[in-house]
């Protein structure tokens, strides 16, 4: 890096990109993903689910609900990864069967990619992939007023945008999780990653978290809880990521915690999230089935 020029908190564009580029940092990542994709079709095979539902008019505006049987359930919506240009739905099947089996009801959201569509337009799509899910609750046996989100990579960074000043409407959302989530976007307008994604300065602003929760005078806001983790192995920048979004929300008096995910990379991290003797899926089922006084 002495020879380089420092773009971004000490690291040259080289540094940068080893940073963001996790399949690279993971020896076994296609292999973890592929697991994903077994144990996501074994879901589908043995369990009750409605495939492709519509929220709206693009081909990738569609839902997969995995329902439980008991009417009035909670439901918590899963956004999956891949840098918000790749991956789809099905991704993420495999954590279905944890959390039906605790009694609430699992969506995976389908939404555009990039560069057909901005992060801006993934945004939008979320958004309504859960007004979607509110409005419509009924028709699947979940309670409109028990909606959570969760996502892992650009997903974590889409449920803390949801969660965030400028996401779903007041009181709609009762709580989040991002896992391994991107929450500062200017590393990622100034990394490899951006030859695809298109950011600019501003924008990469507009949508990171971390500066829309730094923008909050304390206490103006009534953000809904927030679960932050990251893999403990996945490095400076992601632990940063993290952290800073943690400090931000609680400077605004807003509700956030962090649940440690020591030994895990970027994938590994997100099986912990229904992993039933880890940390991460007990603070989940807590926030979701706790009860409230």
């Amino acid at each position: 890096m002495a020879n380089e020029r420092a773009i971004f908190a000490g690291y040259d564009r080289a540094g940068l990109d080893r940073e963001y580029d996790n399949r690279a940092k993971v020896a076994d990542a296609g292999a973890i993903s592929e697991r994903w994709l077994v144990n996501g079709k074994a879901a589908r095979a043995s369990m009750s689910c409605s495939l492709d539902v519509p929220y709206g008019r693009h081909e990738r505006h569609k839902l997969d609900i995995f329902p439980v049987s008991k009417p009035g359930a909670p439901i918590l919506a899963f956004v999956h990864g891949g840098y918000w240009h790749m991956r789809d739905k099905t991704l993420v099947h495999f954590i279905a069967p944890f959390y039906v089996a605790a009694g609430i009801n699992f969506i995976s959201i389908g939404y555009r990619l990039c560069p057909e569509v901005g992060i801006g337009d993934v945004v939008e799509d979320v958004r309504d992939a859960l007004g979607w899910a509110h409005g419509h609750a009924a028709d699947f046996g979940g309670n409109a007023e028990q909606l959570y989100v969760a996502g892992h990579s650009a997903g974590g960074h889409l449920a803390a945008m949801m969660c965030g000043p400028s996401g779903m409407a007041p009181g709609m959302l009762k709580g989040g999780c991002s896992i391994s989530g991107l929450h500062d976007l200017e590393p990622i307008q100034l990394c490899y990653l951006n030859d695809l994604l298109g950011l600019d300065e501003a924008t990469a602003r507009t949508l990171s978290p971390i500066a829309l929760a730094q923008a909050l005078q304390p206490g103006a806001a009534d953000l809904p809880p927030l679960i932050l983790t990251v893999g403990g192995d996945e490095g400076a920048e992601y632990l940063r990521q993290r952290d800073a979004l943690a400090v931000a929300l609680r400077l605004a008096r807003q509700p956030v915690s962090i649940v440690e995910n020591p030994g895990t990379n970027h994938f590994s991290a997100c099986e912990a999230f229904c992993d039933p003797a880890h940390p991460l899926s007990d603070a989940m089922l807590r926030l979701i089935l706790a009860p409230r006084f």
